[in-house]
């Protein structure tokens, strides 16, 4: 009888256990698509181990640097990416966010503002590594090309945080998009040149790696402190890079807004 019993609770557990994946469809259905997606990586990160192709793709044999800085690059993408959105939901936990949405601010600058502060605090992760990679590039370290170096890792990390905003404005619309998330790490990590390079992705990929603020943030970062080849010229990724940061910046503007006019409209109970 007792055996029946855990059987029926085990079921039941289960059964709760689907229903709540399945009661957040576009969640459910990005934690499957997700799932799929990391097997063909898994397969396109294989290729990056080869050192005659990584010389002819991107000019270096040097993948532990090269790793390195696409990697050190995570410390800050969580934080741009999803500081804002776990800021909110701690505030939908505590009940502070109806305070947040009725004192008289920019919502936007609160929201760009304690992203920012958690980005200074995540440097201290971010610098350890970055500095290791600084250290198996020396031979080709230049102070000018650092300091380039920084400069646009500023600007896709700056990009970053308006598309973290975004995301925010749709953790409080949708409060379950987690699998959301994990579909733009994928995508982030797999087509920006994080772990491999761009050059040997499918043409249609290298497309849709252009659209994120990353990928030329650090293939100027490699450029200038590894001396690798760049995937267009300098000048033209210098220039996406800030007209990703100048749309990106309108597009986050105008969500917050909307998520305030819907607010207002119908008050914080849809939250």
């Amino acid at each position: 009888m007792k055996g029946i019993n855990s059987l029926k609770i085990f079921y039941m557990a289960v059964w709760r256990n689907f229903l709540t994946l399945t009661r957040y469809k576009v969640n459910f259905l990005f934690s499957i698509v997700t799932s799929a997606l990391w097997g063909v990586g898994m397969l396109l990160f294989s290729l990056a181990f080869d050192s005659l192709m990584l010389e002819r793709t991107v000019g270096t044999t040097n993948y532990v640097a090269f790793i390195i800085f696409g990697i050190s690059f995570q410390c800050w993408q969580g934080t741009a990416l999803w500081g804002a959105s776990s800021m909110l939901q701690g505030e939908l936990g505590s009940g502070q966010i109806d305070y947040t949405f009725t004192c008289p601010f920019s919502r936007y600058q609160y929201i760009v503002s304690n992203v920012a502060a958690l980005a200074v605090q995540d440097s201290l992760f971010f610098l350890p590594m970055f500095c290791i990679g600084l250290w198996l590039a020396n031979t080709t370290l230049t102070i000018q090309g650092f300091l380039l170096g920084l400069a646009s890792t500023f600007l896709s990390v700056a990009a970053l945080v308006q598309l973290g905003v975004i995301f925010a404005a749709l953790t409080l619309r949708y409060r379950q998009i987690n699998a959301i998330f994990s579909f733009f790490n994928f995508i982030i990590q797999m087509l920006s040149g994080m772990f491999i390079p761009m050059q040997i992705l499918p043409i249609p990929l290298q497309i849709i790696g252009f659209s994120i603020p990353v990928t030329f943030g650090m293939d100027l970062l490699r450029h200038y402190i590894m001396g690798t080849f760049t995937i267009l010229s300098p000048i033209y990724e210098w220039v996406v890079l800030i007209a990703q940061l100048a749309l990106l910046s309108m597009i986050a503007k105008f969500t917050v807004s909307y998520l305030e006019d819907k607010a207002k409209e119908e008050g914080l109970h849809y939250i």
